[in-house]
């Protein structure tokens, strides 16, 4: 069973940081997943949440903000002081790191972004992914249903995953191959046996989170899950 490091090793470093990022190295592990929004200046970024308040010291959406106001936020003391200085990172960033390092990664579109913003959110991301290189393992995933119908179109041959934020719907198959997914991402506390069984019977790999109980990740692996999404992949 494969384990994501779910916005990095975000137990040990603040989510979504070159930290966090970073600290994956030494650990041996080869996968992560981030998040990625748009500035108003157009300039894709890892971040989880639409405001910046919850993660940096500075407040308001991302996608009213410029990079370079963004870039004089600290977005590593919330967690730890050990931390303090640590900066929003930029896709372009993120891609040299696992071009360098060989790493595989789970993109999640989160943007509120709509209209012409979102297809130049679309076209930057196209652009990005064209120099990852072709060794590294990439999945696009999202909840948001038309944004992934929107990016499979851009590009078809990348694996995509839906995303579903409680109990599997009955239509699950249906969804899933209006997006052309290969692989369903549920929560772990809405997952059943059963569900896996169906997903696989259908041709659809199952990618969990956020699994960071060992009792749970040995059930699911029982159970034939493809992957975990962690906050501690190390030792799950």
């Amino acid at each position: 069973m494969i384990k994501i490091a779910h916005r990095g090793i975000s137990a040990q470093a603040p989510e979504n940081t070159r930290a966090a990022f970073e600290m994956m190295l030494p650990l041996g592990v080869n996968w992560l997943e981030t998040d990625i929004d748009m500035t108003a200046d157009g300039r894709l970024v890892l971040i989880h949440d639409s405001k910046v308040n919850r993660t940096s010291n500075g407040n308001g959406t991302v996608n009213h903000n410029s990079l370079l106001g963004l870039q004089k936020l600290d977005f590593g003391q919330w967690f730890d002081a050990a931390f303090t200085g640590e900066r929003i990172v930029t896709l372009d960033w993120l891609v040299d790191f696992i071009n360098e390092h060989q790493i595989n990664v789970n993109f999640e579109l989160k943007t509120n972004v709509r209209g012409e913003q979102q297809n130049f959110y679309l076209m930057r991301l196209h652009q990005a992914i064209h120099r990852i290189h072709r060794d590294n393992q990439i999945i696009v995933s999202s909840f948001d249903i038309k944004l992934l119908k929107k990016f499979h179109e851009l590009m078809p041959k990348i694996a995509i995953g839906l995303l579903i934020a409680e109990t599997i719907p009955e239509n699950i198959v249906e969804l899933a191959r209006s997006v052309g997914a290969k692989y369903v991402h549920p929560d772990v506390n809405y997952l059943t046996s059963a569900d896996v069984q169906l997903l696989a019977a259908n041709q659809l790999q199952v990618n969990v989170w956020t699994v960071n109980n060992a009792v749970a990740a040995h059930r699911l692996a029982d159970w034939g899950v493809n992957a975990i999404f962690t906050d501690f992949p190390k030792t799950m």
